[in-house]
């Protein structure tokens, strides 16, 4: 390197994505009056999840199927319906971002099972196809906290 010249730091040297988790529930269940998570109660809660990412942050979202019944309608939600992109054409055969950015990366199923401290990650989804295993499984150790389930294991079939 020349006199006077100096190396360029990188911008951020850390490549690793920033991991965002959203979990819709399903509060159907009453106890007293007041609204309970049913799946805690019953040991178990499953639903159905997509895999997005924008830029340099990874989204993870989970949701019973009893709110989105096929993959699409979780991408309509968290994109559309929330405000941060545009979706059309949903249907059980997928739907279209419009948004410039926003990529699927896959989707499958989810079970948390709450007596045994895990949570597991399987199929795929018929729309996007199968989940990138890499991509979540590189950022396992942040999943379970930022469902609110500290302690629990990650496991991915």
């Amino acid at each position: 390197m020349s006199p006077g010249k100096s190396r360029r730091e990188p911008a951020n040297p850390d490549r690793t994505p920033t991991l965002i988790v959203k979990s819709y529930r399903d509060f159907t269940a009453q106890d007293a009056g007041s609204p309970v998570d049913a799946g805690r109660l019953s040991g178990e809660e499953s639903g159905k999840f997509v895999l997005l990412s924008k830029g340099r942050s990874l989204h993870l979202i989970l949701s019973p199927v009893s709110l989105t019944p096929y993959h699409a309608n979780i991408v309509y939600q968290y994109l559309h319906v929330e405000g941060r992109g545009e979706v059309e054409g949903v249907s059980s055969g997928g739907c279209r971002i419009i948004t410039k950015g926003w990529e699927v990366h896959g989707g499958g199923h989810y079970t948390v099972q709450h007596w045994l401290h895990n949570i597991l990650f399987h199929g795929k989804s018929t729309a996007f196809g199968k989940y990138a295993v890499g991509k979540l499984g590189a950022l396992s150790p942040d999943v379970a906290a930022k469902l609110g389930l500290e302690g629990y294991t990650l496991e991915f079939q």
